[in-house]
């Protein structure tokens, strides 16, 4: 079922009694896998909202499309109200996420992007509404595998490496991200200057039984990871399988082509989708944990499926744990105040128990 918004009257209203949850970029990667698993937990509203594009096939019949420009004028009117927002486009103005919230109404948020994360974060304050940002698998899964190393008190830096493999086709909004993150300079959390994107490279051992892997130093959302009242640095690295696309990528910012490559990110994630599939279609994340004399001490080792579909899970669990009673304050919250790292290893696992979820090497996670 499709609805067009037109005219003064238009608007949407959710069934009495019925637990509601509206995902704002729903027609895309994410929310296309979400939706079936929403599916499997109990009965819910599901309203999938985009632009223009539609939901088609069986697996969604459960969902209703509503196209809506999420800029538009009338965009907070006409959104469901009492529900849950799951925010998966940065197309989403953060001042509408500032009028869901004012409303009381709870937004999971998955974006990746420092700005973006950080302009929700603002508008959250003060509202009554709940915002967790960082709910997917980078950031959400990779935070709480940081957390939980944090949590030995001798582990003053943390590098996180994250590698996505090339077996399939990203959606559209994924592959743009990574194009615009290779020309968007950060803040080094080590020497705090402004520095590029790829020129502190660092190798990963993705899996034990592989040589280290090149990866490519980017900029990331801050989510506190660290407990409070405990300074620490968190830098992260981006690779892709095969790893002679990141090599590939490496060499090019070398060259200073970043800021060309950002320009023109949703001309290269369009073109992208005619490229061979190649290399694996899983998502491995490595963590390292170092003391005060830049020693190891620690790590954890991940690795998982598409991360599409880890995506998706992660946000059902974050769902689960709100609907379950968790902290019930307002404004920005951490997704670590809703899940730990046992929690959520658990819950994929019992989504995906077809092996593909391991944990240092190990499949057997309780």
């Amino acid at each position: 079922m499709t609805i067009a918004l037109v005219g003064e009257d238009a608007q949407i209203a959710s069934v009495t009694g019925a637990r509601s949850v509206v995902i704002l970029g729903g027609t895309g990667d994410v929310g296309r896998r979400l939706i079936p698993m929403l599916a499997t937990v109990g009965p819910w509203e599901i309203w999938a909202v985009s632009r223009r594009d539609h939901l088609t096939g069986p697996e969604l019949s459960n969902a209703r499309t509503l196209n809506l420009d999420l800029a538009g004028p009338e965009a907070a009117r006409v959104l469901p109200r009492g529900a849950i927002f799951v925010n998966l486009t940065e197309a989403t103005p953060p001042g509408l996420v500032a009028e869901i919230l004012s409303k009381g109404d709870t937004v999971l948020d998955t974006s990746a992007t420092p700005e973006y994360v950080d302009a929700l974060v603002r508008v959250a304050v003060g509202k009554a509404g709940l915002l967790i940002p960082g709910v997917g698998t980078a950031p959400g899964l990779c935070t709480l595998l940081g957390a939980d190393l944090a949590r030995d008190r001798r582990v003053r830096a943390l590098d996180v490496g994250l590698e996505l493999g090339m077996g399939r086709h990203y959606g559209p909004a994924a592959s743009e991200w990574f194009f615009r993150t290779l020309g968007a300079s950060y803040r080094d959390p080590g020497s705090g200057r402004t520095v590029k994107p790829g020129m502190n490279l660092r190798r990963f051992v993705f899996a034990p039984t592989e040589a280290p892997r090149t990866a490519l130093d980017i900029g990331f959302p801050d989510i506190a990871i660290f407990p409070a009242g405990r300074e620490g640095q968190v830098r992260y690295y981006l690779a892709v399988d095969p790893p002679i696309v990141t090599r590939l990528v490496a060499v090019a910012l070398w060259l200073g082509l970043g800021p060309w490559i950002a320009r023109h990110a949703r001309l290269l994630a369009k073109q992208s989708q005619r490229l061979p599939k190649i290399g694996h279609s899983g998502t491995r994340i490595v963590v390292a944990a170092f003391d005060h004399n830049n020693k190891q001490i620690e790590s954890h080792l991940f690795e998982g499926g598409d991360q599409a579909d880890l995506t998706a899970a992660m946000v059902l669990l974050t769902i689960d744990s709100v609907c379950s009673g968790g902290d019930e304050q307002g404004g920005a919250q951490s997704i670590m105040n809703y899940l730990d790292l046992e929690q959520a290893l658990r819950g994929l696992q019992r989504r995906f128990p077809d092996g593909t979820i391991t944990m240092n090497g190990k499949q057997d996670l309780h």
